[in-house]
């Protein structure tokens, strides 16, 4: 047994205390031994004392094992001191106790980064908040929404955003609402979530912001291909047997009329020959709506996209010497750029390029009748790195109601247009999970991006 031994320091002090009592009685109270009995009185308390600052001595490693758990310091090690076997067993659960809430923390700890990773990585936006509007979370396609490198209150928002603030604080719990974001020169449609959360006594909201831009051209142009198929087959199956009927009445007239003899009465053959003019009317008209209405077949009838890496700078190069001619007769001062030059994009060449053409064409009739006039084509990677392609004139501009209706089938600015390119070029974009947006400004000009 070693002398460090808790139970035979016990035993030994208090042995040493009974002797020592012993010795104080033993002297009788004897006048002339009173310093001596007085000397022992005081060695009885100087051991009582030792004795008691001994025991409570063993429980410091107690206190310091639960300032470790109260403080969340693991790094403490509770060694042997030679006590005894019940307290190397008592220090040794000390340590498994510790060894146990340690990695109960590290466990924590790579949940919460785990968990923050996802958050930071998801294509929804994330933003928690206190009710006074401090910020306690805010993920980077939130940023991105918002167009904010860092936020710190709700209210930082407002100059911007003040419809997205209303709701942010209004807006009853578990419900959402579509609001429309400023994004640069764009506007983007955005699907606002909001709930309320308790934790460790306050209340916080949740909020999810989702760009919906994409999803809303899907159904958009889902339910304009379903009305044109609906059309397309109807009036085709009511115009060609008209065209069809009218051209064969007609060829029997024209040949009833050569086979008449000359006493054929003149009214009678001029209501003839009227007749089968009427028929060839009809018959040519009949033929112009079938062909109109196969036009319209192409908005629900568009290739698959065959995707391919190409350089985007070759495809502009082409595009200038093939409109090259007509910019120089309009006067046009026209500008393509690219950078950096050997800048790619993966999608199907010839698709891209019949976009480009109706958004050039559009161009150069917006440009008629302006006197400066200039077209300048953009080609460059946006901060997620996505190919973008610009096309921007400084024409006189499109209103801003009819800016909400340009792509949609059918309508049209122009006396002579059909309505269906920015709808077709939109749809082959959407293909291509990219978008195809507009931004304008009265008498200032008109800028329409491709996003792959």
């Amino acid at each position: 047994m070693g002398f460090k031994n808790f139970r035979f320091q016990v035993i030994l002090r208090v042995l040493l205390i009974v002797f020592t009592v012993f010795l104080f009685f033993r002297l009788d109270f004897k006048a002339s031994l009173f310093a001596t009995q007085v000397a022992v009185g005081v060695l009885i308390a100087a051991q009582t004392v030792a004795l008691i600052l001994y025991i409570e001595r063993t429980t410091d490693r107690l206190i310091k094992f639960l300032n470790t758990i109260k403080y969340d310091d693991f790094s403490e090690v509770f060694s042997s001191r030679g006590e005894g076997k019940v307290f190397d067993e008592l220090y040794q659960r000390y340590n498994e106790v510790i060894r146990k809430f340690r990695d109960i923390r590290s466990e924590k700890e790579a949940t919460t980064q785990y968990y923050q990773a996802v958050i930071q990585h998801i294509g929804i936006g994330i933003l928690t908040f206190k009710k006074s509007g401090e910020i306690q979370l805010i993920n980077n396609a939130a940023k991105r929404l918002l167009q904010v490198p860092h936020l710190l209150h709700v209210e930082q928002l407002r100059a911007n955003a003040p419809q997205l603030v209303a709701q942010l604080q209004t807006l009853p719990a578990g419900q959402s609402v579509v609001l429309q974001l400023k994004h640069a020169k764009e506007r983007v449609p955005v699907s606002l979530f909001v709930v309320d959360l308790v934790m460790r006594g306050e209340d916080f909201r949740l909020a999810s912001l989702q760009n919906i831009q994409k999803e809303l051209e899907e159904k958009e142009m889902e339910a304009w291909q379903n009305l044109i198929r609906v059309l397309t087959h109807e009036i085709m199956n009511s115009v060609t047997p008209i065209s069809s009927l009218a051209g064969s009445v007609a060829a029997d007239i024209d040949d009833y009329l050569k086979a008449q003899p000359g006493s054929v009465l003149q009214l009678q053959r001029e209501e003839t020959e009227d007749m089968g003019l009427a028929l060839q009317t009809i018959e040519r008209r009949s033929q112009g709506l079938v062909r109109f209405v196969q036009d319209f077949r192409s908005l629900a009838r568009v290739p698959v996209p065959q995707k391919h890496f190409f350089e985007v700078g070759e495809m502009l190069k082409e595009l200038q010497t093939l409109f090259q001619e007509e910019c120089n007769q309009e006067n046009i001062q026209v500008s393509f750029q690219c950078q950096p030059q050997t800048l790619q994009v993966l999608a199907d060449r010839q698709l891209v390029e019949q976009v480009l053409i109706n958004l050039l064409k559009n161009a150069i009739h917006a440009l008629a009748d302006q006197k400066d006039k200039l077209l300048q084509i953009d080609a460059f990677p946006d901060m997620d790195s996505r190919v973008v392609l610009q096309v921007s004139d400084n024409g006189s501009g499109i209103a801003e109601e009819a800016i909400e209706q340009i792509f949609l089938p059918f309508y049209t600015t122009k006396p002579t247009g059909t309505g269906i390119g920015l709808s077709l070029s939109r749809q082959i974009m959407r293909l291509h999970n990219g978008s195809l947006t507009v931004h304008s400004e009265l008498g200032i000009g008109t800028t329409f991006t491709m996003r792959f």
